[in-house]
């Protein structure tokens, strides 16, 4: 690997990269990403101490990549089923992409994962933006529970997974908690029996959309990798980015907290179980992409690589994603270029203030 990221010439030395972190306003930067004009919930809700939930982690989790990350795979996808047929949102690949795209520029090697409804939303964006450097890996629909394992060890043991340094989820779902994952969280205060009023035993250990519905039968399980990585204690460091409390990641914050938080009917059934090193929480999922990918460039010193990552390429890909790949809004089930109800004008101001914020060289 080479000394300083393509295109820059600065060396990325851990001595460098801390001088650098010392100079980026964090609490602000945290402040953009967990804007909600939704009303999601979960990234305005606050502790008793008034903090974010995820305080901190943005910034430990661009340290881990700025650091340490030599090959990273990013999973990304959350279907949608529409009248239409099934589908994948438009929250989750833009940010993945621009994620990728950002690490390819720093000389990191990028593999994204998902399965076969985003799978043609991710292919649109490696088109449109021309990253051939970027591969592409399809987990396949596993009726079986063993197949979904043997793929997930073959994939681990293949020379892209033994090389991997960092495995990312934005905007991808979770299985829920079961009974024995709750107790796993060893948290005392909370009797059983809420969790058993709470979510019958058919929403247990399964993925849901925001509106508690069963997803599972569409959603490849892509959480296996971060499962086996835990168990086998892997050198992997796992990040999760989420907006709703459903997503892989988001086990990081215990069950109780997770239902406060999102404050649905449906919180405690969709709750996730599977937990990452890191956990961000982002109004949109994909702000939290966004300052991740910013993050990292300028940890790495390497700003001037990101004068073209700006809302005017986002705006186009995902546009490109609803015309030619047929992704639709999560929220609305449209086929519309929106990101979970918000118009792209809208939903693009907060990249616009990251970048501001972190003294992005605007578009010529």
């Amino acid at each position: 690997m080479s000394n300083s990221p393509a295109g820059s010439g600065r060396p990325i030395g851990a001595a460098n990269i801390m001088a650098r972190e010392a100079q980026i306003p964090w609490d602000a930067l945290e402040q953009i990403v967990h804007l909600d004009p939704a009303g999601r919930g979960l990234a305005s809700f606050r502790r008793d101490d008034l903090a974010p939930l995820d305080a901190g982690q943005l910034r430990a989790a661009s340290l881990r990549l700025a650091l340490d990350a030599r090959s990273v795979a990013i999973v990304t996808g959350f279907c949608v089923v529409t009248p239409e047929g099934v589908t994948a949102e438009t929250d989750g690949p833009p940010g993945a992409l621009f994620l990728a795209r950002a690490l390819a520029a720093l000389g990191i090697d990028v593999c994204l994962i998902t399965d076969r409804y985003a799978r043609p939303l991710l292919q649109c964006g490696i088109d449109l933006w021309r990253l051939e450097q970027v591969s592409l890996v399809e987990m396949p629909m596993c009726d079986d529970p063993a197949e979904a394992e043997r793929w997930t060890d073959a994939f681990l043991a293949s020379p892209r997974g033994t090389g991997l340094s960092h495995l990312i989820a934005i905007e991808r779902p979770s299985p829920s908690h079961t009974t024995e994952s709750l107790a796993a969280q060893q948290d005392p205060s909370l009797p059983g029996d809420r969790f058993e009023a709470a979510v019958p035993e058919e929403h247990r250990g399964v993925c849901h959309n925001m509106l508690g519905e069963l997803i599972q039968s569409f959603t490849a399980d892509t959480h296996r990798l971060f499962d086996s990585i835990s168990a086998q204690q892997l050198p992997i460091a796992t990040i999760g980015i989420g907006d709703g409390g459903n997503e892989i990641g988001m086990g990081r914050f215990a069950w109780q907290t997770l239902v406060d938080a999102v404050g649905s009917p449906v919180a405690g059934r969709i709750a996730a179980r599977v937990a990452t090193d890191n956990a961000v929480i982002a109004g949109v999922s994909d702000w939290g992409a966004y300052a991740l990918a910013l993050s990292v460039a300028c940890l790495r010193g390497a700003n001037d690589l990101g004068r073209d990552w700006d809302a005017t390429g986002e705006r186009a890909l995902i546009e490109s994603m609803v015309r030619d790949a047929g992704a639709v809004d999560g929220l609305t089930r449209r086929r519309e270029p929106t990101v979970d109800g918000l118009p792209l004008d809208v939903y693009l101001q907060p990249l616009d203030a990251m970048r501001k914020l972190l003294g992005y060289s605007p578009v010529s």
